[in-house]
């Protein structure tokens, strides 16, 4: 993507921090941020994975449609649309969980309700991936493109990068970016099967890191051309990569990580001195957090600015990463601060470097957000707090 006047006009997000991003951040800053614990929700067929849920009254699948609809409606407030504007808008949803909450409630409803009978066939039958892009369509009558991105942990930062590229090439007029990752059992025991979870905390870019922890949440971001009177963050570049050299993870040599961050700042125009702060990945795996770090340090070097992960405090969002990230990081922006990372203890060797301990100042100028995902998956893009 090239350069271009592309503006955050609004954002809205529910996490474990709270139903709104003002929540969120506040509650980062002030170091509210409680570990992840057993899962509550009546879906859950296993309380042994720790996660970052959400705190709700109702069935798991009415919680999932009620933490969508306020992220939406927080970020159609804040950007001040009104219904015509919203209308005439495009759609694009990054999500994994959100494809089949509705599918694993109903499947245990049913064994709970009949437990003398044969378990029903789990499967996603004719809803297809682009239910949840078709809920918000149909609720918001709106026209324009609407497009489903389901790319594992990059699914809302690629979905991110996709949008400002098509208003750059004035294909479409406006985005609503949606990150939408309710708890599951098949995310759970999916990373514990392939020993990816901690069972006791998220570490990201810590020595004694084992793992991730799963958090779910809903975000929403929605990028404009048109700059309006409040809007002061700038979309100004961003950058995707698939690395076939690996399954899993961007190579632990860093080179790949070292080329996506390049590859951002030059479609910005920007250099590594105007970087005010990374928020990184930082998942709390093994190979992961030592590709990412490796990689910032050889783009960065002796001048690496403060680097934050907010997964030990929201937990991995999966495919809502990109939005529920942004969207909490620019709450925080706007409350002058930027959180510290949570989980931190004792620094690795072969990464070399601590994330940022405690809460910095949010200064004006360049923020980088990275995340490298399952399957080699890379996305990366700048704003710039005016």
């Amino acid at each position: 993507m090239t350069n271009g006047d592309i503006y955050v006009r609004g954002w809205g997000a529910v996490t474990s921090l709270g139903w709104s991003a003002p929540d969120s951040a506040c509650n980062l800053i002030a170091g509210k941020a409680p570990p992840a614990a057993a899962g509550a929700s009546s879906h859950l067929i296993n309380r042994e994975y720790k996660a970052f849920e959400v705190s709700y009254s109702g069935n798991p699948f009415d919680k999932s449609m009620a933490m969508l609809e306020s992220a939406l409606t927080e970020a159609f407030t804040r950007a001040n649309l009104s219904a015509e504007e919203i209308a005439e808008s495009s759609v694009l949803v990054g999500t994994t969980g959100g494809l089949f909450i509705r599918n694993e409630y109903e499947f245990t409803e049913a064994v709970r309700k009949n437990p003398d009978k044969e378990s029903p066939a789990i499967s996603c039958r004719n809803r297809g991936p682009g239910e949840v892009a078709d809920l918000i369509v149909n609720k918001y009558g709106i026209t324009g493109m609407a497009l489903t991105f389901s790319m594992a942990c990059v699914s809302s930062s690629h979905a991110l990068v996709v949008a400002a590229d098509l208003i750059k090439r004035k294909k479409i007029r406006r985005a609503i970016v949606v990150g939408f990752e309710p708890l599951l059992n098949m995310t759970l025991h999916g990373f514990a099967s392939l020993l990816l979870f901690d069972y006791d905390q998220c570490r990201p870019f810590c020595a004694t890191r084992a793992g991730m922890q799963i958090g779910e949440a809903a975000a929403v971001v929605i990028l404009d051309a048109d700059k309006s009177p409040s809007a002061k963050y700038k979309f100004a570049g961003g950058y995707q990569y698939n690395d076939i050299k690996s399954m899993t993870s961007a190579g632990i040599d860093g080179v790949t990580v070292n080329e996506v961050v390049r590859q951002t700042l030059t479609s910005a125009c920007i250099s590594a001195d105007d970087v005010v702060a990374i928020k990184a990945h930082g998942t709390g795996t093994r190979d992961n957090d030592l590709s990412e770090g490796r990689g910032l340090v050889k783009f960065f070097g002796d001048k690496l600015p403060p680097v934050v992960s907010l997964k030990g405090a929201v937990g991995h969002t999966l495919g809502a990463a990109g939005a529920v990230e942004t969207a909490t990081w620019l709450s925080c922006c706007e409350e002058g601060f930027i959180p510290r990372s949570f989980g931190f203890m004792e620094i690795d060797p072969e990464i070399g470097f601590a994330p940022s301990q405690t809460n910095i100042e949010a200064r004006d100028g360049a923020y980088l957000f990275t995340f490298f995902g399952f399957g080699g998956t890379c996305s990366s893009y700048l704003i710039i707090k005016e």
